[in-house]
């Protein structure tokens, strides 16, 4: 068990390491995206249990595409809706513009480096973190425990490195709300990888989520 609460504790570990420590956003996708997303599953399945490539895809859940398409493209929809109507509807109690744009430009995000942010935060973000916890940390977790301890763990340990972005670019209270809200995102999105035995669903659906975060920060952040 050891093994895996290192694994759920990796993200948060990154996360702060990037953002507070190093306050580098770019410092963020190599310890986040580039070692916990992809090297520590590829180097667990490939290296050490000498799985195929193959192997390792159909073990994360890139399996049941055709039936799976659909299903992450209705709920992607819906949650690119709410998203944008959300934070439209309460962009004066929760965007502080100045604020949050002195926050970015501390962890060296500006117009310079934008399409490169919005490529990441869009396409990288929902694949690589969809990689990492519905696919591989649940698939390690469901040889320890049942379905629920499963949903909850990968659901709890999701939110908690999301917990250091929101409270630092949101009031505290805001950001708990929203990180409440990430958390039964995150266990929505475990329960589709049991429903549909694929991640496919969580990864549509997590990119069209992350689009319409993006829509949000162009219209209100964006210089």
């Amino acid at each position: 068990m050891l093994p895996v609460l290192i694994l759920l504790l990796l993200p948060s570990i990154a996360v702060f390491t990037g953002l507070v420590v190093l306050n580098s956003i770019f410092a963020t996708y190599i310890l986040f995206y580039g070692v916990v997303c992809v090297a520590v599953p590829l180097f667990d399945r490939v290296v050490s249990h000498r799985q195929t490539m193959s192997e390792f895809f159909r073990y994360i859940g890139f399996v049941n595409t055709r039936k799976s398409l659909l299903p992450g493209l209705l709920v992607g929809v819906t949650f690119l809706v709410a998203i944008c109507l959300f934070f439209m509807v309460f962009s004066r109690q929760l965007i502080d513009t100045s604020s949050m744009t002195e926050t970015l430009n501390r962890w060296d995000l500006d117009s310079g480096n934008l399409f490169v942010f919005l490529f990441m935060m869009i396409v990288g973000n929902s694949i690589l973190e969809e990689i990492y916890w519905r696919g591989y940390v649940f698939s390690r977790l469901k040889e320890l425990t049942g379905p629920r301890n499963t949903i909850l763990l990968t659901a709890l340990f999701y939110t908690s490195y999301h917990l250091i972005t929101t409270i630092t670019l949101f009031s505290v209270a805001d950001g708990l709300l929203l990180s409440a809200s990430i958390f039964l995102v995150g266990a929505f999105w475990a329960c589709l990888r049991i429903k549909y035995k694929s991640i496919i669903p969580a990864v549509i659906s997590h990119l069209l989520a992350d689009l319409g975060l993006m829509l949000i920060y162009l219209k209100y952040l964006a210089v």
